[in-house]
């Protein structure tokens, strides 16, 4: 069986990868859903955390197990080089595309269908609101254990987990799908990424962060790396949400930074420089 899975090719690698991952989707939502059979909410946090792991976690392991035998290598479970800096430059860049980010998400919002297909957008915006509501009732709590439950639910797991799946398993299937066309399989893993998170109304900012994270992930030869960004990114979100619970900040400041575009074109130039110093060039120069 081992050689028979070490002998399949890209192709059929994938189809396996998205076997699994259908299969453990439906666990994974199964395990989401019983707490409502105890008679609580769906907003229950630890079925939350393990529907994530399952999902996606599960998924990565599983499927690097069968083909590659070691997951924590092949999924580049390994300590970055010189991780206290390539830490603090993957910060600093997350944190100047922040403003880019929510730019994308007001132009994004504003997408409109054509009037034949009004009620397809209506439905869709209707159930992005939905799951923003469902959201904002694990975030909108201004209690300290609320808010570390929250971050470690809403940011560690789906920090990690993800990025096993679709980082570490889809996006390097992909590129030997390509060939090796690493660009490739990165701009069309960010567009799975934001694509199945579900909301089309907020599918631009999801697929740049998702872009972001897979260069982070190529230049950084770590899933460390792109995991620290893909926290920091949802940590920002749950503070900010904790603050608008705490009444310190104003709950629509949690939604839109709205800073002017000049601001967000200079700290998106900024975000590009820094990255190309802190990871492409050390990449070049490693591999010279």
């Amino acid at each position: 069986m081992n050689q028979f899975f070490k002998q399949t090719g890209a192709g059929g690698q994938l189809v396996a990868l998205l076997l699994i991952f259908v299969v453990a989707f439906i666990i994974g939502t199964g395990v989401a859903f019983v707490p409502i059979l105890f008679g609580y909410g769906v907003e229950n946090l630890v079925s939350q955390a393990l529907s994530q792991v399952i999902t996606f976690g599960g998924t990565a392991f599983l499927f690097s197990y069968m083909f590659f035998g070691n997951p924590v290598e092949n999924l580049k479970l390994v300590k970055p080089s010189k991780a206290s800096m390539t830490f603090l430059a993957t910060a600093a860049v997350l944190l100047l595309v922040l403003p880019a980010s929510d730019w994308l998400a007001t132009v994004n919002d504003g997408w409109h269908f054509p009037q034949s297909l009004e009620a397809l957008e209506r439905a869709l915006r209707e159930l992005g609101e939905t799951s923003q509501q469902l959201l904002e009732k694990f975030l909108l709590r201004n209690d300290v254990g609320s808010l570390i439950a929250n971050l470690l639910v809403l940011a560690v797991v789906p920090a990690l987990c993800e990025e096993l799946f679709f980082r570490g398993a889809l996006q390097q299937t992909l590129v030997r799908c390509f060939k090796g066309r690493h660009h490739v399989a990165i701009w069309l893993t960010a567009a799975i990424f934001s694509l199945l998170h579900g909301d089309l109304f907020a599918f631009l900012p999801r697929f740049m962060l998702g872009v972001l994270l897979g260069y982070l992930y190529y230049y950084g030869r770590s899933l460390w790396v792109n995991a620290a960004a893909h926290f920091l990114n949802n940590a920002f979100v749950v503070v900010l949400y904790f603050l608008a619970a705490k009444s310190v900040i104003d709950v629509d400041k949690a939604e839109t930074l709205g800073l002017p575009f000049v601001v967000v074109l200079i700290t998106f130039v900024a975000s590009i420089a820094l990255f190309y110093v802190a990871f492409v060039r050390g990449r070049k120069k490693t591999e010279e």
